[in-house]
């Protein structure tokens, strides 16, 4: 007798299925072989204390300053080494931030 993999797997299927106290017993078995503790809990981090007045800060870890990566694509134009100038007065229109004097 020749059975196909597709009918072998549902005659294991209902043997396995059969016997559910056997079932049950396997699977409890199978669990607590595997698992026979919990993990332990990480333990707990130093506490974190703030330096002393006067005392250096202690050396970063992040990786060396390289390039920056353009944040925007604005960024990514021409760069321009000085500070704007504030806009142009519009004819005709009151200046921002302007008080006029007395």
């Amino acid at each position: 007798m020749t059975l196909s993999t597709r009918e072998t797997d549902a005659t294991f299927a209902d043997l396995i299925c059969d016997d559910p106290q056997w079932l049950d017993a396997e699977f409890d078995a199978l669990i607590s072989a595997s698992f026979s503790e919990p993990p332990a809990p990480p333990p707990p981090a130093p506490p974190r204390v703030p330096p002393r007045p006067g005392t250096p800060c202690p050396p970063s870890r992040r990786s060396a300053p390289g390039p920056r990566a353009a944040a925007s694509p604005a960024a990514s134009g021409p760069r321009h080494d000085r500070q704007r100038s504030p806009p142009a007065p519009i004819p005709g229109q009151p200046r921002v931030g302007h008080r006029p004097g007395p």
